[in-house]
């Protein structure tokens, strides 16, 4: 009986916790993330930033930040193309196995509140951030803030059955079944910002897709209604 009311108690405690507190107490638990160096990880990332370039040249881009850069491969291959890029995440966990994490650009801090001036960068940018987030169009606006010319993000596309199907299975990636393209422009549109394009593509997995895989989805052209993954781009 008394180990069913601290269970009753501890589903009390669970339920009462913000949206802030479970995404905290989530990135700080081990999830068995690939490292930003595995192959699959790295095809991943390469495969994205050629996806930038049709819309933005990223050699005009000088300086650039990852917002909620998680461990890092956002970063790590962006870096590449853009020499002056920081980053920063919430959690610790996750910062621990970032590239930059002994450099100076590499930060802990909230998406809500950048320690950042006014149009320090070129371009600020995530990679799925905001469908963890309560207030999304508060993180736009303090991207568009940082940023003095463009703001990129990508979201799960929940017309992808996979991840739809994962939005439904996991209370923390609920919100994946909001981020159509047609409410990303919108928040964007709502913010002040003027969306350049905007588009879906995809289909690998960055920490879930097998290696064996890789040979075949490397094949299939990137965009598609149905990508797993949803990017607005665009410029103040």
């Amino acid at each position: 009986m008394y180990d069913r009311m601290r269970q009753h108690h501890s589903n009390l405690r669970a339920t009462r916790m913000t949206n802030t507190q479970r995404q905290q107490a989530y990135w700080e638990s081990e999830h068995g993330f690939r490292t930003f160096d595995h192959p699959v990880v790295e095809f991943f990332a390469c495969q994205r930033i050629s996806f930038i370039r049709s819309w933005l040249n990223l050699d005009e881009v000088k300086s650039a930040l990852d917002v909620g850069c998680g461990s890092g491969f956002s970063t790590y291959y962006m870096n590449r193309h853009v020499n002056d890029i920081w980053a920063f995440d919430r959690s610790r966990r996750m910062l621990a196995d970032h590239p930059l994490k002994d450099t100076r650009k590499l930060v802990m801090a909230d998406a809500l509140h950048l320690p950042f001036s006014d149009n320090t960068f070129d371009l600020a940018y995530g990679w799925e951030i905001l469908h963890h987030i309560a207030r999304p169009a508060e993180v736009l606006v303090e991207m568009a803030r940082v940023s003095q010319k463009y703001v990129l993000v990508a979201e799960p596309n929940p017309l992808n059955p996979v991840q739809f199907a994962f939005a439904l299975a996991d209370p923390e990636h609920r919100w994946v079944l909001r981020y159509r393209l047609s409410y990303m422009r919108r928040l964007f549109v709502d913010v002040g910002l003027k969306v350049m394009h905007s588009g879906s593509g995809g289909w690998i997995f960055p920490n879930k897709t097998p290696l064996w895989l890789l040979a075949v989805l490397r094949r299939i052209p990137y965009q598609s209604f149905f990508g797993i993954s949803n990017w607005v781009l665009a410029v103040k």
